[in-house]
Parts: C-alpha cells; sequence; structure tokens
C-alpha cells in the first residue's frame, strides 16, 4: 500500500500529451491487419508450413490458422511496439545521422524486416507448442522472408495510398 501512493502521485502529474505520435509501423498495421494481406499471408504460409514440416493438408491448415491467430492476436501489439523500439534506438541514430524525421526510407524498409520477423518468432513458437515441431534456424528464415513479403507489400501498400484522415 505504501508504494501506490507514490505511484498513483506519479500518474497525476502534469505531463505533455503527444498525440500526433504517429510511426510507420503503427500506419503499416492498418493494413497487415487487411482482408487482402491476411488472405494472401495464409495461402503464402501454408505453403511455407507444408514444405518446411512436410504434414498433410488437414494438419498444414491447422498450422497455418493457428500460427496466423498467434500472430495476429500478440502481433497487433508487438508489431507497432518493435516499430516503436525501432524509432527510439537505431531509428533515432538514422534520423540525427541524415537530418531525416520520422517517416524517412530507412525506417520503411525495417518496419517490414521487424515486423516479419516478429510474426515469424511467434508462429514459429505457436507450432512448436501445438505441433512439437522443431525451432531451427532455417525455419525461421524462410518464415522470415514469407512474413517479410507479407509486411512489406502492406507496407508498400501504406506508402503508395496512405490512410486518409
Amino acid at each position: 500500500m505504501k508504494i501506490l501512493l507514490p505511484a498513483g502521485l506519479a500518474f497525476a502529474a502534469p505531463l505533455p500529451a503527444l498525440g500526433n505520435l504517429v510511426w510507420p509501423a503503427l500506419e503499416a498495421e492498418t493494413r497487415v491487419t487487411s482482408v487482402p494481406i491476411i488472405a494472401l499471408s495464409l495461402v503464402l504460409e501454408y505453403c511455407v508450413i507444408r514444405l518446411l514440416f512436410q504434414k498433410g493438408v488437414g494438419r498444414s491448415i491447422l498450422y497455418t490458422i493457428i500460427a496466423n491467430a498467434v500472430s495476429g492476436a500478440l502481433g497487433l501489439v508487438l508489431r507497432p511496439l518493435s516499430g516503436l523500439a525501432w524509432e527510439v534506438s537505431l531509428g533515432a541514430l538514422v534520423m540525427w545521422i541524415f537530418s531525416w524525421g520520422t517517416y524517412n526510407p530507412v525506417a520503411w524498409f525495417s518496419v517490414p524486416v521487424i515486423g516479419g520477423a516478429v510474426n515469424a518468432a511467434l508462429e514459429l513458437l505457436a507450432i512448436r507448442l501445438i505441433g512439437k515441431e522443431k525451432f531451427t534456424r532455417k525455419n525461421f528464415l524462410v518464415f522470415w522472408v514469407a512474413n517479410t513479403v507479407t509486411v512489406g507489400l502492406s507496407t508498400l501498400w501504406v506508402v503508395l495510398r496512405p490512410p486518409m484522415l
């Protein structure tokens, strides 16, 4: 109880509100969770799962659905947070070196690379837990490439047709 009072007072302190804080990964998330990208992702990852794990149609569909449900639910938070982590770490260095803002070519390139890695890790973890499959470097790299393609397409979609406010 003694710790709750100082914590409550800290939240009561007036702080500046930054309601306009947006970064490329958050923008791309609007398209990563769109029906066309999800459909493309399911088809692509079904093929990858069949190739990597050599399972039948039913088991491959099960792996695909569960893996994408996990990466969809957890990735909804983790992908934008990984983009924010980029913005305050290496992204800040890139912005400082080149005197660029948040929406720069390196940031847009990093969105699918980092988002693809987050999705690949979540999906392989789900497949490992439900199917007892191995989480190997090769599996991760193949899933990373597949997820980078789908996150990359959604990122390109945002760049070519930005969301209207």
